[in-house]
């Protein structure tokens, strides 16, 4: 099958688009699922443009080369006996490899807790050496003809999404989950740092869980920000290399700005500020624009990188770190739909069974 490798052949452009042999399920609770739809993520593009700093500490999570794409959708063109969703199905895929996709038992305790993203055996290399799809050479990818994936990471795709949409399924509950572990008050202002996938994905989000709050997104592009406007948000303010965008965010949150040129922070601010872009700037963007004991939930995936850390203690701001996503227990349907929801930041507890159904999402048509 073809597939694009991230390889390092080629430096200056370091993935390659190769032939590589079709891999056989790893159980007989695993599909094999034809992709119509592979998206792009930001930590894909940081790849390729390393502007948000390294991560070192994560080098031994994966394999090299690797296939990406981990913004899948598909439909299940073979399943194993013991995977309970039938060929034909159209779903989109979870790409975290955890206990359950592994077959490790008993379940490391983050997975009992129901915690999957936080899986404490993501680098077991049981399965597979990646710790998700999109980082592995064997399950193929996103950015592949096919993938494989575990009954487990296969939530069925409702028929009111369309294939080309379908790959948001993964933005948008990177977004949800960070929410769900430390959202806003209800009713308070928030800021989102950056207008990308995630950026928007969150102000999709915040609109469906938090309806009340009132959302400003920080752009970089006149693109960014029509689509932002698309999205939902409120107010946009357009970045100024200069920073004077700071001084229209001031207004917005009824606050002044302090500091000298560059270098400028917000004497109040916003409550919430949601980083959703993982460069340095970005970041240092995000804590000199929060409230005093207001909140940072850091969605970007920032590595090792030089900011100013200087609100967090003269704000005694909070951060809050979030990644992929899990099956958080307030479930809101963004669409005609039921909503359930239970308490904010517990998850359920029972793990993934071949009986079970899972997960299903739905769209607002």
């Amino acid at each position: 099958m073809r597939a694009v490798q991230f390889d390092m052949v080629d430096p200056a452009f370091p993935a390659s688009l190769v032939d590589v042999a079709e891999p056989d399920l790893p159980t007989a609770a695993w599909a094999r699922v034809a992709v119509t739809t592979g998206g792009i993520c930001g930590s894909d593009l940081h790849l390729f443009a390393h502007n948000t700093g390294p991560s070192p500490t994560l080098m031994t999570m994966g394999s090299f080369p690797f296939i990406l794409g981990h913004e899948i959708a598909g439909v299940v063109t073979e399943a194993g006996p013991d995977c309970p969703v039938a060929v034909g199905t159209r779903v989109v895929l979870d790409p975290c490899i955890a206990c359950v996709a592994r077959g490790i038992s008993p379940p490391c305790a983050n997975c009992g807790r129901g915690w999957t993203s936080s899986c404490l055996n993501l680098d077991s290399r049981v399965v597979s050496k990646g710790r998700t799809l999109g980082f592995t050479s064997d399950l193929g990818g996103g950015w592949a003809e096919q993938v494989l994936a575990h009954a487990s990471m296969l939530p069925p795709l409702p028929d009111t999404v369309p294939d080309r949409g379908a790959s948001l399924y993964e933005p948008v509950s990177i977004a949800c989950h960070g929410l769900l572990r430390a959202g806003p008050r209800d009713a308070d202002d928030v800021l989102v740092v950056g207008a990308g996938v995630i950026g928007l994905a969150t102000v999709a989000a915040l609109n469906g869980l938090f309806p009340r709050c009132a959302v400003t997104v920080l752009a970089r592009h006149p693109h960014q920000a029509q689509a932002a406007l698309a999205c939902g948000a409120d107010h946009v303010v357009t970045n100024d290399p200069g920073g004077g965008h700071f001084e229209e965010l001031a207004r917005l949150s009824g606050s002044r700005v302090v500091g000298y040129k560059r270098d400028v922070m917000l004497m109040g601010g916003f409550p919430f500020v949601v980083e959703a872009v993982g460069a340095p700037a970005s970041v240092t963007e995000a804590l000199r624009a929060v409230a005093h004991r207001g909140t940072v939930l850091l969605l970007g995936a920032a590595g090792v990188s030089e900011v100013d850390l200087t609100p967090v203690w003269y704000k005694e701001a909070a951060l809050v770190g979030s990644i992929d996503h899990t099956v958080d227990a307030r479930v809101v349907t963004l669409s005609t739909g039921p909503s359930t929801s239970s308490a904010p930041g517990s998850c359920p507890t029972t793990p993934w069974s071949p009986t079970s159904s899972p997960s299903r999402i739905t769209a607002r048509p």
